[in-house]
């Protein structure tokens, strides 16, 4: 039965290689993780790659090997908030395995699969600083570089002309809303709360808070070239299985540990799976 899936799968290709034969004939699938966009994506201390997104592409690579009746090696690529698209586009990755908000503009240039993840944008904000986010005027904001924050900050800034500063990490940018360079800062909440909490564990005296409101629906999902269609059935087949199963359950518990779900970030998971 494995064999007859792998003939399945490779045959009647198309009238060029698509990155499924490509990944085939080498052996070898190539995903793309970030440097430091933890719980979701990131290097740990081993500089070894780890984070949600990360464990649901191994998922994949299982998946897709036992698929073409073949093991296949995986390869970390590191890319950023500013490079990761380009290097699905240019073929370095075949997969990017990160936060990144599907929206109809990237489905432009981009294929996604089946959302792995319910975020939305926050904001934090100093403690002595501004206390509301309409008290606004004309207080530098800022957000990750390259992300939906950066549309955010400027929508939220822009009543009361404040300008956008574009930091290279949420680290960064939460550090500079702490020494009062910018009063806001904007971007994905999860992402947001893990890094403050990095940052308090580090003992740290930092006078921020992140606040309850979300302002935006963000989606997750991985990432394939435009194009891909095999490639990404075969994606949402491994993460359905993962859904379905609940064993994603067990990888966000691993990664975010504390971080509370809500109810409809879980039913998210029964939403989107899809039946063979």
């Amino acid at each position: 039965m494995r064999i007859l899936l792998a003939l399945l799968l490779l045959a009647a290709p198309p009238a060029f290689a698509d990155a499924l034969d490509r990944i085939a004939e080498r052996g070898e699938i190539r995903f793309g993780v970030r440097e430091g966009s933890a719980p979701f994506s990131y290097r740990n201390e081993a500089g070894e790659a780890a984070g949600l997104a990360p464990r649901l592409c191994l998922r994949v690579a299982a998946s897709l090997s036992d698929r073409l009746g073949k093991p296949l090696a995986v390869t970390w690529v590191t890319v950023d908030s500013g490079t990761r698209f380009s290097a699905v586009e240019q073929g370095l990755v075949d997969v990017h395995c990160g936060p990144m908000t599907q929206t109809l503009a990237r489905r432009e240039r981009l294929d996604f699969s089946i959302p792995y993840f319910m975020d939305g944008i926050g904001a934090a904000l100093r403690r002595d600083g501004v206390q509301e986010l309409s008290a606004l005027a004309g207080q530098p904001v800022g957000a990750l570089n390259g992300t939906t924050g950066v549309a955010m900050a400027a929508e939220w800034g822009a009543p009361g002309g404040s300008p956008v500063i574009r930091f290279d990490s949420h680290r960064a940018g939460l550090e500079a809303l702490a020494r009062g360079e910018v009063d806001a800062y904007f971007g994905d909440q999860g992402l947001l709360l893990h890094q403050l909490a990095v940052l308090k564990r580090e003992d740290r005296l930092i006078p921020i808070r992140v606040l309850q409101d979300q302002f935006s629906y963000e989606p997750y999902s991985l990432a394939m070239a435009a194009g891909e269609r095999r490639l990404r059935l075969e994606v949402d087949r491994a993460l359905s299985a993962a859904f379905l199963t609940q064993e994603v359950f067990s990888d966000i518990e691993a990664e975010l540990g504390e971080f509370a779900l809500s109810e409809f970030a879980a039913f998210l998971y029964v939403l989107v799976a899809l039946p063979e």
